[in-house]
């Protein structure tokens, strides 16, 4: 693998993936997604063989990696029973990353954190059809995490929280959206995985914005940068 490189969500879609791929002539190289993926969402799945199909035919070589935001369907991600030592391949160059799962893309250590709360609930309303109770980050995916280890990059959807209040004029700034408003539960427990490692970088997705937070901290969303 050449180069490596992140961007946010992408709600179902790969355009801006492939459009990119393309753009730059990446050829067995690495895009890592932040979260929100939106391949599966259907229970029929027909959107994620129609997506997979797009992206294979167009990806020459480069992979693709991905962790789950809040906005997928976890019915389907919690049926695959993978655990935090493997990713999970949803196709010959789409792969799951799950939460915890740590190692090495390229020659950069990293660890991935998915999950987030919804804070459009009061719009997806159905359960299990709108949102799904497994967006949630709980203490057994803090659990996975090994103490006292370093990575190069850290992965995950939303921010830890305390990074949040730092920056919490910038990030929120989706519509409908406040701080008094949000739920902040998986940022808490995101705090609690930022104060058992050690990291010299951690992007996230989810707040819809561009911004570098302080000099570990970068939010993405249609933004791709190369790990350096």
């Amino acid at each position: 693998m050449n180069r490596i490189f992140v961007t946010g969500d992408c709600h179902g879609s790969l355009n801006k993936i492939v459009e990119f791929i393309e753009k730059y002539n990446l050829q067995n190289d690495g895009i890592i997604v932040c979260g929100d993926m939106g391949l599966y969402w259907r229970d029929d799945q027909k959107d994620a063989e129609e997506n997979i199909k797009f992206y294979e035919e167009h990806c020459r070589g480069t992979h693709l990696y991905w962790l789950d935001g809040n906005h997928e369907n976890f019915d389907i991600i919690n049926s695959w029973n993978c655990d935090k030592n493997h990713l999970y391949n949803n196709s010959e160059h789409i792969h799951y990353c799950p939460r915890g799962f740590s190692g090495f893309i390229g020659n950069k250590s990293v660890l991935f954190m998915g999950g987030a709360d919804s804070v459009d609930k009061f719009i997806r309303k159905i359960r299990h059809l709108g949102w799904w109770e497994g967006e949630a980050i709980t203490d057994t995916d803090v659990d996975k995490i090994i103490e006292g280890a370093h990575y190069d990059y850290v992965f995950s959807h939303c921010c830890p929280h305390s990074e949040v209040q730092q920056a919490k004029h910038w990030l929120f700034t989706l519509s409908n959206i406040s701080d008094s408003n949000a739920i902040h539960e998986s940022e808490k427990q995101l705090d609690k995985v930022k104060d058992k490692i050690t990291f010299d970088h951690w992007i996230f997705g989810h707040y819809h914005v561009e911004k570098q937070i302080n000099d570990k901290f970068r939010c993405i969303y249609n933004d791709f940068i190369e790990l350096e």
